[in-house]
């Protein structure tokens, strides 16, 4: 990789880089190379696959062979330091500073085959910082029944065009200008690691970049699939993410809040945590009168605000903490 800085321009195929961070998912990961490798390049391309930088937070290199057999010319980084945003950051760091753009995308996704040069077309015809995709589930035993009244987890239904929602790194393309050190003339974003065991670090850093200014396109063209296990295809598990929700918008909050008192900050919290839970709680008793199925969206309301008042008396989970 090249290590001097050059002057920023234009993301193409050749100065884009996909960073895929991994833990313990080798068969997952594999999958994800192989469609890296059946991407449709654009026509203009000098390159036959992207550029691909691959984090390995497990304590040992467990996926090192694996990413030089399925992927050679892969840039491999083993971050045995747990957490998710400090192997984010890693990915980062092991960008070259001739980077125009990165692409980051989860471990246990799928991409199509035209979904690398649909996201460089949109950011350069948008000038956006930032360009999102959709995340199509894809379940192990088919899409459960429940979910056509209940609901579930999509960024399937915006139209491309301009974004005023915070993105996520499960299929995102964002200029280097963002991540590059400020002595190169970049901004230095880093990925806050008080999220390293709760989740969210990606959502607060895309918070962060939109009240620097940043703005986002979606690109609804960009398609890439997202394998969705058994165990993730239930009510209870997205009870328990809405509940992680919460815990990660105390998070922020407090981060926000940080030159305030803690008394006063933790009250902020606590009654804004209250204040969702009782909304949440009176969305489910309405349909319930009315005689209508509880979806997603209200118990969404009801878990963040509890989550939130977990958060505050230290109740917390931690759902990316290693189990030794």
């Amino acid at each position: 990789m090249r290590n001097e800085p050059v002057a920023a321009c234009a993301p193409t195929a050749e100065n884009t880089w996909v960073l895929v961070c991994t833990y313990r998912r080798n068969d997952l990961l594999a999958q994800l190379l192989l469609s890296l490798r059946s991407v449709r390049m654009p026509p203009d391309a000098t390159i036959a696959q992207p550029q691909l930088i691959v984090v390995d937070n497990a304590p040992e290199p467990t996926a090192q062979h694996l990413v030089g057999c399925h992927y050679p010319g892969a840039v491999y980084v083993h971050e045995p330091r747990p957490g998710i945003a400090t192997a984010r950051n890693a990915s980062l760091d092991a960008l070259p500073l001739d980077a125009a753009a990165v692409i980051f995308v989860d471990d246990d996704e799928q991409v199509t085959p035209n979904w690398f040069t649909h996201l460089l077309s949109a950011a350069l015809e948008s000038s956006a910082d930032a360009v999102g995709g959709p995340v199509l589930p894809v379940f192990d035993h088919g899409e459960p029944e429940w979910v056509r009244t209940y609901g579930y987890v999509r960024r399937t239904d915006f139209p491309s065009g301009p974004h005023q929602r915070r993105l996520a790194t499960n299929n995102t393309l964002v200029l280097a200008d963002w991540f590059h050190p400020a002595r190169h003339g970049g901004r230095g974003y880093r990925f806050d690691e008080t999220f390293n065991f709760i989740g969210g670090s990606d959502s607060e850093l895309f918070e962060r970049m939109m009240r620097a200014g940043a703005h986002y396109w979606w690109c609804a063209e960009a398609v890439v699939t997202e394998h969705v296990p058994a165990d993730r295809a239930t009510q209870h598990w997205l009870r328990r993410r809405a509940l992680r929700g919460g815990q990660v918008r105390a998070a922020k909050r407090q981060l926000r809040s940080a030159d305030s008192r803690p008394a006063a900050a933790a009250f902020a919290v606590a009654a804004e945590g209250l204040a969702r839970a009782s909304y949440g709680a009176v969305r489910r008793f309405g349909r319930r009168f009315r005689g209508h199925s509880v979806t997603y969206t209200d118990d969404y309301y009801l878990c963040e605000g509890l989550g939130m008042l977990q958060a505050v008396i230290g109740r917390g989970g931690a759902e990316y903490a290693r189990k030794n």
